[in-house]
């Protein structure tokens, strides 16, 4: 592989052909200030508004543009007077004279996107009524003309007139409250300017929660009758505000941070500057949190918010108050809150857990870029934006910032950090401006880094090996960089190697890597006992290969570097001999972190041998931790047909004390063993109350295992409306394994056109799941017509891999007729040799 060959560049399997180039859009005038008024109605589920720009126009101009999807403009005023103005259903030109100006517009819309009606109907008669939006990437507009790009910042503030008994909340300051007899007005105000995907509101039957954090107001505002679950999610607010604060160097920016949780969000969470609106599923009870013990539980929690609530509200640094300049920049926002929300993690609970996650960050990024496609972290080649909403944006782009924190170390990282939000301050910004910022506080060039890990495909992957020769005295180190021609070609690397000594002494060794193959020579007096590559995790981006032998592995289990046992457990995973199963034992019973013992099972699961079942169910009998439990009952539902999981796994499921999702996990198990007779434990589990269903989800997935005619009319009920959104989501998705049964083809066809984005969503990957060419019409339809560019990126990639398996299905065709024309013709010439043979005998 070399540099002439440039894929990297472009990736692999991310860029369609009528893909272009996208760059920041241009509107040529400048807002200040957005003042609007939104009434909700209801009845009809709409909305009508009264929107005022005030606007600077510069000169040799005579119109502004707003953004205005599927709007009735009504009028449109400039200064007061009635305006001349065109509207094309997507664009509000409006004509106007250079200089400073107050434009308004009113409006009425039925949006479908960018403002969502969450109502008691016919099938959800028990909700709690509200409404709510969602602008990221470029959906605002779908209720508020706007210029509706992230390179547009303006002051805002929002008027939101409601039904009586309902909470209006929106960005900034609450201005006032006004009784208008059946409604409410609520009066927002936000005087510092952000970008118009940030402009949001929620209203509906809320409680609150309020504190303080050394000046600032904290509000949780949450549906009525959740309000004693707030402080399970939240409570950790005030101390992730102070340590962002002391990390960059700027205290937070705002004047008050608010959370509102709202049903059917189609997000985890969304930063909207003051107000993140996040699900309502990271609500829950203090069993989910701590299922063996009462809340706090530090160490040993199970479901917990923390990330979600990190992640978000370290936004409020990373794209509200300094903003991506256009899509195609977004890492600056997904990737910084990604690994801010790390950073937080070392800082609460320590740094064996800071690194797991990063380890896991590196497994989600892996997985993207095995199965779906791999692409530089900045691309302008794109037709959606929410394209670029992937685990390259946030996982990856974590841990290149990882990677560079420890190149340049923590104190300059922390020091570039502070320059780069102080410098573009309530701005936009692109990745070179943060290079540059960088560069300065470091006092050396990093275009060489950003060049391989940002604007390059892939990732390094290194193997090592190594061996000792005794009369010389050293040890042969060989490193080789063996990625393929979507990566870069040959990466500058720093890297380190633990080298563990029998004598118990332990030694670093440090090298640049700079060549696709090098072998090194270091003096030792002894064999080691093993070396293991990069065990401080610096360099978070890369997959590595090691020639390692079950006993060098048991060695290194020892390790006290985290990164090191787990790159043990995977090589004794992979041998899988009686030795390595004894290995797996240990640390699965013996290591300090939750972590490894979670990965021992799982990894114990996969070897699947008797004595592996007898660790597994040992440790299921003793082991305390519910992360590490759900990881036991998930690797028992390797050992097939196995009378003894089967019994461990159902006294799980039944254990009301028990985790929900230790549960939820034992009921999926259960239906992998393949065993009909317990199919009756999940039926009954699909009632057992536990938080966002998730018994009820498990069950259903192990029933779909089973795959029996019961099961087929199971979830096909499951999936209907009335169910919980997330039920039907599970239900849905397990369908793909039964799609040659009509009735199920039939339901699935129905599922991909669901009012609910996430039945959509799981109705596409059970479609991935069964490749059936039927569906081709379908996800084309969806590709280019669905609301959500999500759904449209999915079903564009499952319709490719069909036609892809098509294509290899006639290619496979036409090689066996070859094969067989080259036999036929073989044949012929071995009979003509016969005959000659004969002849000439």
């Amino acid at each position: 592989m070399s540099f002439d060959k440039a894929g990297y560049l472009i990736g692999r399997n991310f860029v369609y052909p009528d893909y272009r180039p996208q760059f920041p859009r241009h509107y040529g005038y400048a807002l200040r200030h957005l003042k609007a008024q939104v009434r909700i109605r209801t009845s009809d589920k709409s909305i009508e508004g009264l929107a005022e720009y005030s606007i600077e126009v510069p000169p040799s101009r005579d119109y502004i543009e707003l953004d205005a999807a599927e709007v009735r403009i009504t009028s449109v005023r400039v200064d007061g007077q009635e305006a001349r103005y065109e509207y094309d259903g997507k664009t509000l030109r409006v004509y106007v004279s250079q200089g400073v100006h107050v434009v308004q517009v009113s409006y009425e819309t039925k949006p479908r996107k960018g403002l969502y009606f969450v109502l008691p109907d016919e099938h959800y008669r028990d909700r709690v009524p509200m409404v709510w939006t969602q602008g990221e990437s470029e959906d605002n507009h779908y209720w508020l003309p706007m210029p509706d790009y992230p390179n547009i910042k303006f002051t805002s503030e929002l008027l939101i007139i409601v039904p009586k008994n309902w909470t209006a909340v929106s960005n900034g300051v609450l201005v006032e409250t006004k009784d208008l007899g059946n409604e409410v007005m609520w009066h927002w105000r936000l005087d510092k300017p952000h970008s118009a995907y940030l402009v949001a509101f929620a209203a509906g039957e809320f409680e609150a929660v309020r504190e303080d954090c050394d000046g600032v107001t904290i509000e949780h505002y949450v549906p009525r009758g959740y309000g004693d679950k707030a402080r399970f999610s939240f409570y950790r607010t005030c101390d992730m505000i102070r340590f962002y604060s002391e990390y960059t160097g700027v205290k937070y920016p705002w004047p008050n941070y608010k959370h509102v949780a709202v049903s059917e969000f189609i997000y985890g969470g969304m930063e909207n500057t003051t107000v993140t609106i996040v699900t309502d599923t990271t609500l829950h009870d203090e069993h989910a949190h701590c299922p063996s013990s009462k809340f706090p539980c530090p160490g040993m929690e199970d479901f917990t918010s923390d990330g979600l609530v990190a992640h978000e509200l370290a936004h409020q640094w990373f794209g509200d108050y300094v903003t991506t300049k256009d899509w195609a920049n977004i890492w600056l926002n997904e990737a910084f809150a990604t690994y801010f929300e790390a950073l937080y993690t070392e800082h609460a609970k320590g740094r064996d857990e800071f690194l797991y996650e990063l380890y896991q960050n590196l497994r989600s990024y892996l997985n993207e870029y095995g199965n779906r496609y791999a692409r530089p972290i900045v691309i302008r080649l794109y037709r959606d934006p929410e394209e670029m909403f992937d685990r390259h944006t946030y996982e990856k782009g974590s841990l290149v910032l990882h990677t560079l924190r420890n190149l340049l170390g923590d104190e300059v990282f922390r020091r570039g950090i502070n320059l780069y939000l102080t410098r573009h301050a309530h701005g936009n910004a692109d990745t070179e401006d943060f290079r540059k910022a960088l560069e300065e506080v470091s006092g050396q060039p990093l275009d060489w880094f950003f060049m391989q890990f940002v604007y390059s495909a892939g990732h390094p992957v290194i193997k090592y090996s190594w061996s000792y020769d005794a009369g010389n005295k050293f040890i042969r180190l060989s490193i080789s960089q063996v990625q393929g021609d979507d990566s870069y070609p040959v990466y500058r690397l720093p890297l380190e190697f633990e080298i563990k000594y029998p004598g118990g002494k332990a030694e670093i060794f440090r090298f640049e890597l700079n060549e696709r193959e090098v072998t090194v020579y270091i003096p030792a007096s002894e064999r080691p006992q093993y070396i293991c590559i990069d065990p401080q995790f610096k360099i978070g981006v890369k997959a590595v290969n090691a020639d390692k032998g079950v006993e060098e592995a048991i060695a290194e289990l020892g390790s006290d570097n985290l990164v090191c046992r787990l790159e043990a457990v995977d090589a004794l995973a992979r041998d899988g001999s009686a030795r390595a199963v004894e290995g797996l034992s240990k640390a699965l019973t013996g290591d300090s972190f939750w972590g490894v013992r979670a990965e021992a099972a799982r990894a114990l699961g996969r070897v699947g041998t008797e004595d592996a079942l007898k660790a597994l169910l040992n440790a299921l009998n003793n082991e305390r931790h519910p992360r590490v439990r759900q990881a036991i009952v998930e690797a028992l539902g390797n050992f097939r047909n196995n009378d003894n999981a089967a019994k461990a796994l159902v006294s799980v499921l039944e254990n009301s004390s028990e985790s929900y999702y230790v549960r939820s996990r034992a009921a999926q198990s259960l239906g992998k063993l393949g065993m009909p007779d317990y199919g009756k434990y999940l039926i009954k589990a699909l009632d057992y109350p536990s938080h966002n269903y998730v018994i009820t989800q498990g069950a259903l997935q192990g029933l779909s295992e089973l795959g029996t005619d019961e099961t087929v009319d199971t979830l096909i009920k499951y999936t209907e409306l009335g169910k919980p959104t997330l039920v039907r989501v599970a239900a849905t998705q397990s369908l793909g394994k039964f799609v040659s049964v009509r009735r199920v083809y039939d339901r699935v066809r129905e599922l991909l056109r669901d009012p609910y984005y996430r039945v959509r969503y799981a109705a596409v990957a059970a479609v991935e799941s069964s490749l059936d060419p039927r569906f081709l019409d379908i996800l084309d339809e969806l590709a280019s017509k669905d609301l959500d560019g999500r759904i449209r990126r999915y079903a564009r990639d499952v319709a490719r891999k069909i036609r892809d398996q098509l294509q290899r299905g006639v290619e496979y065709a036409r090689l066996r007729e070859e094969i067989e024309r080259i036999r036929e013709e073989q044949r012929r010439i071995m009979d003509r040799l016969g005959r000659v043979e004969t002849k000439y005998g």
